[in-house]
């Protein structure tokens, strides 16, 4: 398969735009990073304050 080919299937999800698929790919891996981070300092927090 050539270069060509693999640009069309991503050009195809709508997810990576032309010119700017690192900073999207980054920017999910960053917001899922803040995610694990909020779930782990809330269970932090109600373990604190509960038990």
């Amino acid at each position: 398969m050539s270069n060509t080919d693999d640009d069309r299937e991503y050009d195809q999800t709508g997810l990576y735009p032309p010119g700017q698929r690192p900073f999207r790919l980054f920017g999910l891996i960053g917001f899922l990073l803040g995610v694990i981070v909020f779930i782990a300092a809330t269970a932090f927090i109600l373990d604190r304050t509960l038990l």
